[in-house]
Order: structure tokens, then C-alpha cells, then sequence
């Protein structure tokens, strides 16, 4: 939920991956197969707030949810829901473009949503909320993107890291999950502050990687839990 990439393989392959970086004491149950209004999604659960930062239909759509929008705001003492209840929400209508026009985003904490919906091609959209309005971009879908949360990482942060981001692949003639997972985990290699796997004295930290290697065969979900990996 605090690092997310995107890479185009061909014009309906791509590479999702994300970082959830979090204090370790809110655990996440690992990924699974879920009902929620009479479609099958998939995805870890947050066991605070029941919701996900990352969802599956296994089929044509997955969404992959930061937290804040453009810079770290002010937090409120209460919000109507969970941005994280809110991804589900979104199985409630027919397309990225329906929920944009009817969801109620009031009463939602900032956030960014990035949706990618296997149609005749990849559409990429990104969605920012920042509590006051919705800014919505297509995103050219043949290029590789990279995201990092506005709640943890500052506009220099989030700059560096996407320098990291674009050396290391121009650096790649041959990009697959694994060298992405290797990416989310050694960029910035050595620098706990905001290294793609960071660690902030323990209070915050890279808690688990989810990937997820879709097209139009349908989306493989991997989960790696470092909670677990630290307990052994």
C-alpha cells in the first residue's frame, strides 16, 4: 500500500507489484478467495479493518490502493469507512468509469487508486482523492509507473525513489516477477529511511510484498509475509 509498480510485459501482460509498508503490530491475513456481492475476489486481508489494499477478480481487474493523494494531510479523528472497505466497494459496479461517477467519496481519508482492467488492451487509471476533490488520469499503459504514498514519503523521497526505479530499468534487458520482486526488495539497498524495503526503527516497516502477473489469461496473485520470515 506504500510502494506500487507497474510494468507493461505486452499490450495485456503486466507486473503489479506493491510494498506494504506498516507498523508490524497490524497484521494482514495472507491472501484468499473471498465472496463480497456475487463476485469472487482475492486478496490479503487487513485484520483491523477487514478491507485489502490490493484486490483480484482473478479475471480482468485488479486494484491497488497508497494512502494520500498528493501530499501527507492532516488526519481527521473519524471518517465515514476504511479506504481499504472501499476496494471492495468498487466490485459493486460495472467498470473503474462507473464507480468514478457514483461512488460517494465523502467522509473518505486521502488516497490513491490505481486500477488496471484487462479490456480488448490494458486500461491504467489512476485515481487521487485528496478529501476535498477527485482527480482522475489514464495512464499510458505501455509505460512502467511507480507510485509511493504521500502519508510516508515526501515529494524528495518519492523523486529518489523513482530515480531508483528508472536506472534499474534501463539497466534490465530482460524484466520478469522475479527481477521485479528483487527491485521492490534492494531498491535503495541500505537506506532504512525510504529504501523500496524500509524500516523506520521498527515503528514502520515493509511488512509484506504482494505481486500480482495479469493479462488476458487471467491474474496470478504471490504474497510474501516478513512478519512470518522475522518470527522463524
Amino acid at each position: 500500500m506504500c510502494t506500487l509498480s507497474y510494468i507493461p510485459i505486452t499490450e495485456k501482460d503486466f507486473i503489479f507489484t506493491t510494498n506494504r509498508d506498516e507498523d508490524p503490530r497490524r497484521i494482514a491475513y495472507a491472501p484468499k478467495k473471498y465472496r463480497y456481492e456475487g463476485v469472487d475476489l482475492t486478496y490479503p486481508k487487513d485484520s483491523k479493518a477487514k478491507g485489502s489494499w490490493i484486490i483480484s477478480n482473478s479475471k480482468n481487474v485488479t486494484l491497488c490502493l497508497l494512502n494520500g493523494a498528493f501530499e501527507r494531510h492532516p488526519r481527521k479523528s473519524k471518517y465515514r469507512q476504511s479506504r481499504g472497505l472501499m476496494l471492495l466497494d468498487f466490485f459493486r459496479f460495472s467498470c473503474s468509469k462507473d464507480f468514478i461517477d457514483n461512488y460517494q467519496f465523502a467522509g473518505i481519508e486521502a488516497f490513491t487508486l490505481v486500477v488496471v482492467e484487462n479490456k480488448s488492451e490494458t486500461v491504467l487509471t489512476e485515481i487521487k482523492w485528496d478529501e476535498r476533490e477527485l482527480l482522475v488520469k489514464i495512464l499510458p499503459n505501455s509505460k512502467a509507473h511507480i507510485w509511493s504514498s504521500a502519508t510516508l514519503y515526501t515529494a524528495e523521497m518519492r523523486a529518489e525513489r523513482e530515480g531508483w526505479f528508472w536506472k534499474w530499468l534501463d539497466g534490465k534487458p530482460h524484466i520478469d516477477p522475479d527481477s521485479v520482486l528483487n527491485f521492490h526488495k534492494t531498491g535503495g539497498a541500505g537506506n532504512l529511511e525510504f529504501g523500496l524495503f524500509m524500516n523506520r526503527n521498527n515503528h514502520v516497516k515493509t511488512v509484506s510484498i504482494t505481486q500480482i502477473v495479469g493479462g488476458e489469461n487471467g491474474h496470478v496473485m504471490r504474497y510474501f509475509d516478513f512478519l512470518k520470515v522475522d518470527q522463524t
